[in-house]
């Protein structure tokens, strides 16, 4: 029983109602939540339909990878296909260490 009231604990709530709502297809609960939980459980639906997508498309392409040597974990497939690996500093800056790596492999 303690068991339960631990695992209980340790599970985001938002998760926790996204999982009620897919298992049991209503949503009587959201109108009991207040507006900001409603909002972080449909994004974080989204966010995990997307993500599952992207999962099933690198599944898809793994044993190609796999055979032309090319293998990429799906967390770098998932930032690759969601743009969450670009650099976002100024040019300058991504300049400036474009520079010193060049400037440190002449040495």
């Amino acid at each position: 029983m303690e068991e339960f009231f631990y695992i209980g604990t340790q599970i985001d709530e938002v998760r926790l109602i996204d999982l009620i709502l897919r298992r049991y297809h209503t949503l009587e609960a959201l109108d009991v939540l207040p507006i900001e939980k409603a909002l972080r459980l449909i994004l974080t639906t989204i966010e995990d339909e997307v993500k599952e997508r992207y999962r099933q498309e690198w599944l898809h392409l793994l044993p190609v990878m796999v055979m032309f040597q090319h293998y990429m974990t799906f967390d770098d497939y998932y930032n690759t296909c969601t743009g969450k690996n670009i650099d976002r500093r100024p040019v300058d800056e991504i300049m400036q260490d474009i520079q010193k790596a060049h400037a440190s492999v002449k040495d």
